[in-house]
């Protein structure tokens, strides 16, 4: 979100201030011989990156302080013209807040950004949190956060509804998040950094801390991964983390009309893994489904629930041109009722006795209804609506369904055996041991499932097995499905689906996928 100057008034402009006064002693100490705020990360100085990065997002000042000994780069600052006015302050300082300080005594503004000058960040994360700042003004502050903790002293950050209420120094069961090091303040909080300073307060964490206990409105915004370089290796990880942005990751939303009563469900999983994925240093972008084909770029990697036919073929010709998308267009098409049908029976994989049926041309006499009842599926889709899986008692119940589908262009169907049992909702990612499984009460349109208490043993290792058999066939990656357990302990898999919503082990379910999509993209 790179935007220009021009146009923009002083109400909208933000006053951007760095600390960089500090000696940087921790790499001079590994043989780094320039000042930390002329580290350069892929061949920028930190602090011109800075400066950079501001002035994209509508800096109308940026006031940096640095300390006595910074000749050299008080020599690059005064050198050059950056397009935006650089209030340079030369003191050196016993502490950060004291630093701080020392930049509001030269200043007469009432909100400020501030950050220090060793912060590496997704400057599509900052952006969007200068955004934030600026259109909402009922808050106090708004503080960065994230959950990648690779600091020697991390501040952890308490929240509640985003409401940041406490600071800690040591980690606590409940907290999740640290400090990341770049602040937005309001002129309630700015008047407390002098209340502070006269009261001998010395860091910014304890100031920080000042804000939670006089009561200001402070705000967490979590950022995805963030870097300090307090050591030569740090550089290092700041190059991959910055290359890693160059190339964002897309998830793709599904269409609200493919997620019947679940779009809420499905939506939050893909958020919760965009979470993930950010926190190791990726940006992520979103798409609905119906926006595919507006996408300026193509993406390298692509985490999809789509399933609109048009828009897994605009996603396979992204295959061809080299980019990697879980679950791939073909896995979606597979789990067609028709497509999946034929491939689980050709390999072996354990359903009810079923046969597919055109829905204009049909015969039911192979059912036997004198003692048996049927499930008559929509062969070309997955459900959408209710009637798209239904259960029948008897050939004029088929008849009306399967005139149903002929009636909205759907030609074919699945007829399957009903199977006496237990109903099993599972969910599985490929590539890992991990399968979570439930007795669910209702479906997804509220038909009551798993009456009473008692349920059919069965053998966990080899329900595993069949459930990751029927994954590799369909090629599914990111995975549920139904299955029924029969009196006798036998499992038979009555569903599998592309990218559930995983909505009963959506933490698990969030590392699993997570690490899944690392592994794939790093190979």
């Amino acid at each position: 979100m790179n935007r220009s100057n021009k146009n923009i008034t002083s109400e909208q402009q933000i006053n951007y201030c760095v600390i960089a006064a500090g000696e940087g002693s921790r790499l001079r100490q590994e043989g780094f011989k320039s000042l930390k705020p002329l580290v350069k990360v892929q061949g920028e100085y930190l602090i011109e990156r800075l400066i950079r990065i501001f002035k994209a997002n509508n800096a109308g000042s940026v006031s940096i302080i640095i300390n006595q000994e910074s000749e050299a780069l008080k020599a690059v600052l005064e050198g050059k013209d950056y397009g935006v006015k650089v209030n340079l302050i030369v003191q050196s300082t016993p502490s950060s807040l004291h630093s701080f300080w020392h930049i509001l005594q030269s200043s007469d503004f009432n909100e400020c950004c501030l950050t220090t000058v060793d912060t590496i960040f997704s400057e599509k994360d900052f952006a969007e949190y200068i955004a934030c700042f600026q259109h909402n003004k009922d808050f106090d502050a708004l503080m960065a956060t994230t959950k990648y903790i690779d600091d020697e002293k991390p501040l952890y950050v308490k929240t509640e509804a985003d409401n940041i209420v406490a600071y800690l120094d040591e980690n606590q069961e409940d907290v999740f998040q640290v400090s990341a090091g770049i602040y937005c303040f309001r002129k309630k909080a700015l008047d407390l950094a002098n209340k502070a300073v006269v009261a001998d307060v010395s860091r910014m964490r304890n100031y920080q801390r000042m804000l939670v206990a006089e009561g200001l409105k402070i705000k967490s915004y979590l950022f995805g991964k963030v870097i300090d370089i307090d050591h030569i290796e740090d550089i290092v990880k700041a190059e991959a983390l910055l290359e890693r942005h160059k190339k964002p990751l897309l998830c793709l939303y599904r269409k609200a009309e493919y997620s019947p009563n679940s779009t809420n469900k499905d939506a939050m999983i893909l958020q919760s893994l965009a979470q993930e994925l950010s926190i190791q240093g990726y940006n992520v972008d979103f798409l609905k489904e119906d926006d595919l084909s507006k996408a300026t770029k193509r993406y390298d990697f692509v985490v999809s629930m789509a399933r609109n036919p048009e828009k897994l073929s605009l996603l396979q010709q992204w295959q061809k041109e080299g980019s990697l998308v879980v679950n791939s267009p073909e896995a979606c098409l597979n789990c067609s009722r028709t497509a999946q049908t034929h491939l689980l029976q050709e390999n072996n994989v354990c359903i009810p006795e079923s046969f597919l049926l055109d829905t204009e041309h049909y015969s039911l006499q192979m059912l036997d209804f004198s003692n048996n009842s049927y499930w008559v599926k929509r062969g070309d889709f997955q459900t959408i609506e209710e009637i798209d899986v239904r259960h029948v008692f008897s050939a004029t119940e088929a008849e009306k369904v399967l005139q149903n589908y002929s009636s909205r262009g759907i030609n074919q169907a699945v007829v399957s055996k009903h199977i006496n049992g237990d109903v099993v909702k599972f969910y599985g990612v490929a590539s890992s041991d991990w399968l979570d499984y439930s007795y669910p009460k209702e479906d997804k349109f509220h038909n009551k499932v798993n009456q009473g208490d008692k349920r059919y043993a069965f053998d966990l290792k080899k329900f595993k097995a069949m459930v990751a058999k029927a994954a590799k066939v369909l090629h599914l990656e990111i995975y549920g499905g139904d299955a029924i357990i029969a009196q006798e302990g036998k499992a038979y898999i009555i569903d599998m689906n592309d990218f559930p919503s995983f909505s009963s082990c959506k933490a698990r379910a969030t590392k699993e996928i997570a690490e899944y999509c690392l592994r794939k993209i790093k190979n």
